[in-house]
């Protein structure tokens, strides 16, 4: 049995220009694109119009791909539900997805270039806990005319850790040990498998090693595996991701 290959959904943040939306489209080459914009955009539906028709003029030839096009209105892009607002969008156009995948598995990419700084705010942070690669597209200048489109790391890290720890429950106990190793280092303190096994008594050493493993496989902390002991370090994204689950996993204790 063939395998069927995923579904490339796009979301995009519509702005008046259509420049982003074709950036994103010749990268992604989508079959289904949502465009999340305002009343207030002018332009925004023009920009529909031209998805529409898959008009290769405006959009590329790789808009012709797209088998499905929807534009998703919220009513206000500069109050203070805005970023609800986008959420309660972009749930609307997964949900929408969803029903035509027909089982497929789908990827979901999500812009946060166009539409006003709160529809920004409010694409990044549904993006982040619903399972979407974001991606932002550059305005082309004389001095930057090629890969305008770029994804972002550090969004797309955060989403992806956020995933991976509500999959299970389990997965979240391995946080007590990041949680061990960022305490030691505010401390000034050597974090060996060691230290945080005493720390977490009944904690063995092979326990510890095998969580670092986990921890290091997503980005949370850092360690030189030829060097005995081990010595390990928090991440950057390690350290806002503690702060993100911290006060749960203090509930759950």
């Amino acid at each position: 049995m063939l395998m069927q290959t995923p579904l490339v959904v796009i979301i995009h943040s519509q702005g008046n220009t259509e420049g982003s939306l074709r950036e994103a489209i010749e990268h992604y080459m989508p079959e289904i694109v949502f465009l999340i914009s305002n009343k207030s955009a002018e332009s925004a539906p023009l920009v529909m119009r031209h998805l529409e028709k898959r008009d290769e003029s405006k959009l590329g030839r790789l808009v012709r791909g797209v088998k499905h096009s929807q534009m998703i209105l919220i009513d206000d892009a500069w109050s203070n539900d805005t970023v609800m607002q986008m959420f309660e969008a972009i749930d609307e156009a997964k949900t929408i997805a969803k029903g035509l995948a027909n089982g497929r598995e789908i990827q979901f990419y999500a812009g946060i270039a166009g539409g006003t700084k709160l529809m920004v705010i409010g694409s990044a942070l549904a993006a982040i806990i619903g399972d979407i690669t974001t991606y932002y597209v550059n305005k082309e200048t004389i001095d930057r005319t090629d890969d305008l489109l770029i994804e972002i790391g550090f969004l797309n890290d955060l989403m992806k850790a956020v995933s991976w720890l509500n999959a299970h429950y389990k997965n979240k106990k391995n946080l007590r040990y990041l949680t061990e190793t960022i305490r030691r280092e505010l401390n000034g303190e050597i974090t060996t498998a060691l230290e945080i096994s005493n720390a977490l008594s009944p904690v063995t050493d092979k326990a510890v090693r095998n969580a670092m493993r986990i921890l290091k496989e997503k980005g949370f902390i850092d360690y030189e595996p030829e060097t005995s002991p081990q010595i390990y370090k928090s991440t950057p994204l390690g350290k806002y991701v503690n702060r993100m689950f911290v006060m749960e996993l203090n509930e759950e204790e």
